[in-house]
Order: structure tokens, then sequence, then C-alpha cells
């Protein structure tokens, strides 16, 4: 298979990363850094012509469709994308929402969201028919599932959901999935953690290549394929 992900510089990125080499596919690895980290650099050097690592800060709408140029040259169409990047930044986790720092709300949207949106937009026409593009989101999405902490995730990650519904109302030849990778073992996650970031990608790795089919009518499952309340 040929995928790509994007955001994978640590975390469940990296893993997805490695998982695919691993197994023999080829993979485009979008980072945020002008230059590879020493965990991808490291796979680049283990599998050579298999990785291809390229910049892709999904805030920045030219240079995600420049990366999807990249990604036609390297190996032509695309049969699955995940694109992990997202963020919670460091006053969302102290304050209230009636505290909250407003350019936090809208760099999480813009990151979480937006983002979201202009891969989808950007990955779509380089897409196998028949192919995926999820976006990976949270638990607790739902209108009434409502907490208190991390307002500005908590309600950017709601909407990013809903991006793979109405790209799947929309477009009927490729299909759109929002997943929640389960509570990781990472920097984002480690508070809350119970799994590793290596499980998460296990799961996401079986969803990708068809062995754990979803519907694209149940847009939004968890790592497992198992639909998530809403």
């Amino acid at each position: 298979m040929n995928v790509a992900i994007i955001g994978a510089t640590q975390g469940l990125g990296l893993e997805l990363t490695k998982k695919f080499l691993t197994e023999g596919h080829r993979v485009a690895a979008g980072i945020l850094e002008r230059e590879a980290p020493p965990a991808l650099a490291e796979l680049a050097v283990m599998y050579g012509d298999n990785l291809m690592v390229f910049k892709a800060d999904v805030t920045d709408e030219a240079e995600i469709i420049h990366g999807s140029g990249l990604c036609r040259e390297f190996f032509g169409e695309i049969d699955a994308l995940c694109n992990v990047a997202g963020v919670l930044l460091s006053g969302d986790r102290v304050n209230e929402i009636h505290e909250c720092d407003i350019a936090e709300l809208r760099k999480s949207f813009d990151v979480n969201v937006v983002g979201a949106i202009i891969v989808a937009k950007a990955y779509y026409p380089v897409m196998k028919r028949g192919g995926m593009i999820i976006t990976v989101t949270s638990e607790g999405v739902g209108v009434y599932s409502c907490g208190s902490w991390v307002p500005c995730y908590a309600l950017s990650k709601m909407a990013a959901t809903k991006v793979s519904g109405i790209f799947n109302a929309s477009i009927d030849d490729v299909d759109f999935y929002s997943i929640h990778p389960g509570r990781m073992n990472t920097e984002m996650g480690r508070t809350t953690a119970q799994i590793e970031a290596s499980e998460s990608a296990d799961g996401f790795y079986e969803i990708m290549i068809g062995n754990r089919p979803v519907s694209r009518d149940t847009f939004y499952v968890d790592y497992k394929g198992k639909p998530m309340p809403t």
C-alpha cells in the first residue's frame, strides 16, 4: 500500500510510520519540522526508497498542497492517509472555558479543525478511488458529553469529528473517518494514558489495510473499529 501519515514526528504518527514500513508498505511522512527528527532519519536509512519525509504544517494550505504533489510524484495514488496532527495547548490544561485564552482557542481550531479540512481537501485529488482519509480525533465529542477540562481542545475535536461526516456526505469515491486513538502514553495524553501509542497504531493499521472493516455510515469509531457514542 501507499500510505501518507501527516504528523509523523512522534507518538501515534511515528508509530504508524514504523508499523507500515515494517510490514512492507511505502510511506510518505509529513512533519512540522524542516528536517527529519532522529527517529525518522533512522527509518529513512533503514527503509530507503520506501519512505519519503516532507514538511507538512496543516495550518499552511500552500505547503499541504505542495506536499500532496510530492506524494503523487513519490508513489502516484495514495491508498490511505491518516492525519494525526493536532494540538492540546498548555493553558487549555489549566483554564476553564470562562478563563480560556482566546488565542489558544483560535489556534486549537486552526490546527485541529481547519487543518483537518485543508488536509482532506488537498489530498482528495491524490487518493485512490475507494481509499480512505482518517482524521485522528478524540472521545467525548458528543453534544451532551460536556466537561470543564481542556475546553478549547474538546470543542475543536468535536468539530473535527464532524469534518469526516460532511466530507462523506459530499464525496462518494473516497471514505472519510474520524478515529479516537485511545488514551495514549504520549506527550499530549500521558496524564490520562491507558495504552501505548504502538497499541493504537496496530489498531489503525488493521483498519487502514482493510482487515478491520468499518462503514462510512458510522464514520466515528475508535482504534479497534468500534463505533463511538455521539
